[in-house]
């Protein structure tokens, strides 16, 4: 990259993260005309060009850097770009301001693309309701309806029975019924739900695991990924989750809750278990934390299918906790303080008071 190209990069990245931290949370501004009207149109040309793709964009995009770097390198190998007579010193400077020029880049399109959403108005505020942490009595009344729920739902996946559930309870049409399913939730709230967001199998998924993700969005390319190593109950309420950041959700809590919504509201039963099973797992480790002893005596009344389903997740995620899970950890907490997420990955845990305040004005 050229000085004067790195030069404007870094102003556009600079300008971008300032414009970002100058309209701080709930910005009335960004929900009406970038949320609701520039990013709506993004999204259409997203889904309309890259989502057509047959094959995940992550995969083509790291074939092109690999290539482009070969290709790169070849050609200043021929050229001989720097003299013989240029100091190290002045080479190095070289590289670190393309390196802060492509840095400023990503930051520009990462906001531009999809970042400003994390300034737009919270979803307490859009549907009108308080999150308030729960003391453990309700936490336990959360644990306890998600584990009724579950059940029911369990029973009725072909199959099911005291061992834990395999990869048949899939449907071949999963994207596309998750897909109609939030799309349908996300307009009865009153949010726009433009084109059809993709996420797509991640293969091989243990990686993303090893860094504590089930999943992930990439605003760069506009779709989202789910580790193909987790198990299948796990498969659609994690989907939902990224499908709802592509819809504009930033905040993981209200990506999670919206997750549920359009797992619970689904005809499959077993998208309806995937999105029970993880709400009681946030519930009851929020119980354990709070008050063990209540939860064991919930636990004692888990069927053995649940109880294996739930094992078979631990013993799963266990083959992938490491050094790199505490600091993708770090990394990300620091991440999402950065865009004003004040909780940190605590709020991934809004997902239960959020869930619970719905649930309280919609019994």
């Amino acid at each position: 990259m050229k000085p004067k190209t790195a030069g404007l990069w870094i102003f556009a990245g600079a300008a971008a993260f300032n414009l970002h931290y100058w309209l701080g949370n709930d910005s009335a501004l960004v929900e009406k005309y970038y949320s609701r009207v520039l990013f709506v149109g993004l999204r259409w040309i997203w889904d309309n060009t890259l989502g057509m793709s047959p094959i995940p964009i992550v995969y083509c995009a790291a074939a092109a850097a690999v290539i482009w770097a070969i290709v790169k390198t070849a050609r200043r190998m021929a050229r001989q770009k720097y003299p013989q007579y240029e100091s190290l010193l002045k080479r190095c400077g070289h590289v670190v301001l393309a390196a802060a020029g492509w840095i400023g880049a990503l930051v520009f399109f990462f906001y531009a693309l999809w970042g400003f959403n994390y300034n737009r108005i919270g979803i307490e505020k859009q549907l009108g309701m308080e999150a308030a942490p729960l003391e453990s009595a309700e936490l336990a009344a959360e644990t306890d309806w998600a584990t009724r729920e579950a059940v029911a739902s369990r029973a009725l996946i072909p199959g099911a029975s005291a061992e834990a559930l395999g990869a048949g309870i899939l449907s071949a049409n999963l994207e596309a019924e998750l897909r109609a399913g939030l799309a349908g939730v996300l307009r009865d709230l009153g949010y726009p739900a433009p084109g059809r967001v993709r996420v797509r199998v991640f293969v091989p998924g243990g990686w993303m695991m090893r860094f504590s993700g089930s999943g992930i969005y990439i605003p760069f390319f506009g779709e989202g990924y789910a580790a193909g190593k987790i198990l299948p109950f796990e498969m659609p309420f994690t989907m939902a989750h990224e499908m709802a950041h592509g819809y504009g959700i930033t905040d993981e809590g209200a990506a999670n809750f919206l997750a549920l919504l359009a797992c619970q509201a689904a005809a499959d039963p077993a998208i309806r278990y995937s999105g029970f099973l993880s709400y009681w797992d946030y519930a009851a480790g929020e119980l354990t934390g709070s008050a063990p002893a209540l939860f064991k005596s919930l636990w004692a009344g888990v069927p053995e299918g649940m109880r294996a389903d739930i094992r078979a997740l631990q013993a799963n995620w266990a083959r992938y906790r490491g050094p790199l899970e505490k600091i993708s950890r770090k990394v990300y907490e620091k991440y999402l303080h950065t865009q004003g997420i004040t909780e940190g990955m605590k709020s991934y845990g809004r997902f239960v008071a959020l869930a619970a305040a719905w649930r309280k004005g919609h019994q």
